[in-house]
């Protein structure tokens, strides 16, 4: 080996290092390639969670909201518009269109059937349709987030609807029937709904009295209602009939034999408890709370109405009675009165007509009601003063004519007047589809699928 062959140290130092960097640098380029990789990959399924979760979210609110809108009786404006307080039809009418025939069924549209739903905006304005069979919803922007829901009959059982509801994060089918976009989300939940009847126990007899029943003035009351046995007066203690009273019964039957007086079954419901809540309920399957609460009631107070929406607050008498008819004529049925009504021909708009045989009128209340005028009226009416047993002291005027039925838990007097009372099992009946919409427990499902 000569001198030139060997080199200094220092020339040859480095290279090892210069080798374990290159390592360690693919080493960390390598993990943070899996680590980016990772990363998106999260990124993804958190971006697929929150379209999920969005959309059913969405369904879920659409399952909600149609039960909101059946519960709802005033009109809406004509297809597609869901705004309320114009129109002939509520929501329920166009989509289920409730039978007022017994037995109580629902005729639902399945060829090309309609799909109602909204919209939401990012600002939280809502975009709503309500379109009839064949014609497409009118919602927001493509980019909003939506539902829509389809009613569909149960078979073997006409009084129960299945109620489908398609949430989206965005336009397209199923949310938009007939788009051929795609949305990057979708859900869809399932529930069956029942109606609660109105009357599921349904007054048997023209006049209800829990105590006695002392009649004045020119008072006719009919029943020729086979099933009822044709009773027109049932009191739970005496009944005192004035010169002007007239009982129709079926024939054959000797008038005063439909007179159903001092009967203990009446009496002892009637003091069964101090509030009335079991006699109330035994009518209306419902406490007297309940019924205020219920979303098909009307208030007519005398008072505040504060945040409630459906309340009138008048003054007591005519103008009280006017409330009623105003609200009935936006498809209001159910009212509680807290304070005294009265109608007459001048505050009935519609011909002195209140209520008809396929949408009666339901009044109950803790004060007087009176009918002044040539007053013709379709339902069941219970209305008490708050004393004790919630007496009924009714003065009408001029000729009223009444199908359905007066129900008090105290004594009913009558004074001045004449009224005809005609029992009609039918407008009960026709009050069975009228009812509170509810979800029948058990049955929710979040695929299309039964099962």
């Amino acid at each position: 080996m000569t001198a030139k062959d060997i080199k200094p140290a220092g020339c040859q130092r480095g290279a090892a290092t210069l080798v374990i960097s290159l390592v360690l640098v693919f080493g960390m380029s390598v993990v943070a390639f899996y680590a980016n990789r990772g990363l998106i990959f999260e990124q993804k399924t958190s971006a697929n969670q929150y379209r999920s979760t969005r959309a059913f979210e969405m369904a879920e609110a659409g399952l909600e909201w149609a039960v909101a809108r059946l519960n709802e009786e005033i009109f809406i404006g004509a297809s597609p518009s869901c705004a309320t307080g114009s129109g002939t039809q509520s929501f329920r009418d166009r989509y289920l269109a409730p039978s007022a025939t017994e037995p109580v069924s629902f005729t639902i549209v399945t060829t090309n059937p309609p799909r109602p739903g909204c919209s939401v905006a990012a600002d939280g304005t809502t975009t709503c349709s309500c379109p009839v069979s064949g014609t497409a919803p009118v919602l927001g922007n493509a980019a909003d987030p939506r539902f829509t829901v389809q009613f569909n009959p149960v078979g073997g059982d006409p009084t129960t609807v299945e109620v489908m509801s398609y949430g989206c994060t965005n336009q397209g089918a199923p949310c938009d029937p007939g788009s051929s976009a795609t949305p990057d989300g979708v859900a869809v939940v399932r529930s069956l709904i029942k109606v609660r009847p109105k009357f599921p126990h349904g007054p048997g007899a023209g006049l209800i009295a829990g105590s006695s029943a002392v009649t004045g003035g020119n008072l006719n009351v009919i029943n020729l209602d086979t099933e009822s046995n044709g009773v027109t007066i049932n009191s739970g203690t005496s009944v005192e009939l004035g010169m002007g009273t007239n009982v129709t019964t079926l024939p054959g039957t000797p008038p005063r034999a439909s007179i159903l007086d001092n009967d203990p079954s009446l009496n002892t419901l009637a003091n069964a408890d101090s509030s009335g809540e079991l006699y109330f309920q035994s009518f209306f399957g419902q406490t007297p709370a309940e019924y205020q609460a219920s979303p098909l009631t009307w208030l007519i107070t005398s008072g505040s109405c504060g945040t409630r929406e459906r309340c009138t607050s008048c003054v007591a008498g005519n103008n009280c009675g006017g409330a009623v008819a105003s609200a009935y004529d936006r498809g209001v049925t159910q009212f509680w009165a807290d304070t005294a009504v009265s109608f007459s021909n001048s505050t009935i708009p519609s011909a002195g007509t209140l209520g008809t045989a396929s949408r009666p009128i339901t009044l109950a209340g803790s004060s007087s009601l009176e009918l002044r005028g040539n007053i013709t009226a379709y339902g069941m009416f219970y209305v008490a003063t708050a004393t004790a047993l919630e007496n009924w002291d009714y003065a009408g005027s001029g000729t009223a004519k009444v199908f359905g039925s007066f129900v008090t838990r105290g004594d009913f007097n009558k004074g001045s007047g004449t009224l005809d009372l005609i029992y009609s099992p039918h407008i009960f009946f026709a009050g069975q589809g009228t009812g509170l919409v509810v979800r029948v427990p058990g049955s929710w499902r979040d695929k299309e699928t039964p099962f």
